[in-house]
This record gives C-alpha cells, structure tokens and sequence, in this order.
C-alpha cells in the first residue's frame, strides 16, 4: 500500500499530539492517504474504549489505516483478540516504516 503520510507512535505520551496532528490532516480531507503506526509503549493506548479510543477509531471510518507493530505488542504481553478490528498489525514497526517512506510517504513523528 502506498501512502502520503505516516504518523508514527512509540511512546503512549505522544499519543495527543498525534491524534491532534490526524485531525488536522483528516480535516483537510487527507485520511485516506495516512497511515497510523504505533510501537513501543504506544500500544498500551490502543485497547478499551476512552477518548483517544475514539477517536482513532472515527479517524478509521474516514479512512486512515492503524497498523501495530506485532513484536511491540508480544513485548508487552497483548492477548489475541483484544485490539480493535479497525487496527491491522505488521511484523515490525521500523522495516514497514521504512518501505512506505521509500515509496514518498512524509514521516511524521510523533
């Protein structure tokens, strides 16, 4: 898949400036060129449902991809069956970053 911006998560902090830098692109109608990827202590704010929950869970409606890196998430001891089904998953954050970055994708680090 190809891409025009990556934001990516590693750290659960930064998951406000994140979700405010999405909001901003999918305000300007970008949504369906973004991918979201998240590392890291990131995925602790990927399960239950809460606020950021949300309204990354709107920002997927719209059409904006949410990957998890799967290492981060058998680091962290997630249970299969436990994430949203809007939430895709890669073997590891940084190669996937990578590729899309290759292809033109504007890193976005948040």
């Amino acid at each position: 898949m190809s891409y025009d911006y990556i934001l990516h998560v590693s750290d659960v902090a930064r998951w406000p400036a994140a979700l405010s830098n999405l909001g901003n692109l999918t305000q300007l109608g970008l949504a369906k060129g973004i991918a979201v990827i998240v590392n890291g202590t990131g995925v602790y704010a990927l399960q239950g449902a809460n606020d950021w929950t949300a309204q990354m869970e709107a920002a997927a409606r719209a059409g904006v991809d949410f990957f998890a890196c799967a290492r981060s998430l058998a680091n962290h001891e997630f249970v299969e069956g436990t994430l949203p089904e809007w939430l895709g998953q890669v073997p590891a954050a940084i190669p996937a970053i990578r590729e899309w970055t290759k292809d033109g994708a504007t890193y976005i680090k948040s």
